[in-house]
């Protein structure tokens, strides 16, 4: 016996194309069921600024599109339009608030006067006082609640393809001390990421051959972060990758990273589609 609810719409964001899935759910006695059944890319037009506004315009014209009215719809940013660091919260910061005004002051600092017209996010990883900071421009989210809004679907979830991403895979690293690295559409995230927690990270725009430079990418990050790293094993999110061997470069351990899918997923599971088919 199974209940048939209206299907899911996931969204990933990029500057260059808007990707939709649509995802089919059903209620069972085992739980909830779900399957793709249909995936479409939506090419933006030329990028103008701010560097956001084609996006939108692209995905308000993909809903149009529909024929088929969503329950909820869950987004991912693409790191184009993110930027990350890690925040000291001291002990004296009593709430979330206090916690976001000082990263919203440390993203100033690193950034400039830009990060005032950003919404911040922490990771609240209240076992440490080094978190995660994520960042996005605040008209950019505005825009994106307001267009989901009119259109009537709920908007469950808007979340940086670094964390779904690394959520969806953590289960692999086995909490072992890793450099992270996640390639995104021309941006390189490296993180260090110790007893299952962020310890540093570092966004770049790199070119077509940045898995050959890789290793003396990390021993320059291993220099930079000042933190006592022993760790030789590397952890890669790189779709376009997945097919490909991984160089090897002295005592550098390099794996990939495989996305955790849902068994309804896997006959329709693509590449390109990886970030937005995770869980």
């Amino acid at each position: 016996m199974s209940l048939s609810l209206r299907d899911e719409l996931r969204v990933v964001l990029s500057r260059d194309q808007v990707q939709l899935i649509r995802i089919g759910r059903q209620l069972t006695l085992r739980g909830m069921d779900c399957t793709v059944l249909e995936k479409s890319v939506f090419p933006c037009t030329d990028v103008t600024e701010p560097s956001w506004s084609n996006c939108i315009e692209t995905l308000e014209s993909a809903l149009s599109e529909l024929s088929w009215q969503p329950a909820l719809a869950k987004v991912i940013l693409s790191n184009q339009f993110m930027h990350y660091a890690m925040v000291e919260v001291g002990h004296d910061l009593t709430n979330e608030a206090e916690e976001v005004a000082y990263a919203k002051h440390h993203f100033g600092r690193l950034f400039g006067t830009i990060a005032e017209s950003w919404e911040i996010k922490l990771n609240q990883d209240y076992a440490s006082v080094t978190q995660l900071g994520s960042a996005v421009d605040a008209l950019f989210l505005n825009a994106l609640r307001d267009l989901f809004s009119r259109v009537h679907v709920k908007l469950k979830s808007v979340q940086p393809y670094l964390m779904a991403a690394f959520n969806n895979c953590a289960g692999q690293l086995h909490g072992q001390d890793v450099w992270f690295v996640l390639h995104d559409r021309g941006i390189l995230c490296v993180g260090l990421v110790q007893n299952g927690r962020w310890r540093s990270v570092r966004s770049m725009k790199v070119a077509g051959d940045w898995v050959d430079k890789l290793a003396e990418l990390i021993e320059r990050e291993t220099f930079l972060s000042e933190l006592d790293v022993i760790t030789k094993e590397i952890y890669i999110w790189s779709p376009e990758n997945w097919k490909s061997n991984l160089p090897q470069s002295g005592s550098w351990k390099m794996h990939k990273l495989q996305p955790v899918i849902r068994p309804g997923f896997a006959n329709e599971y693509d590449d390109k589609f990886a970030i937005a088919m995770c869980g």
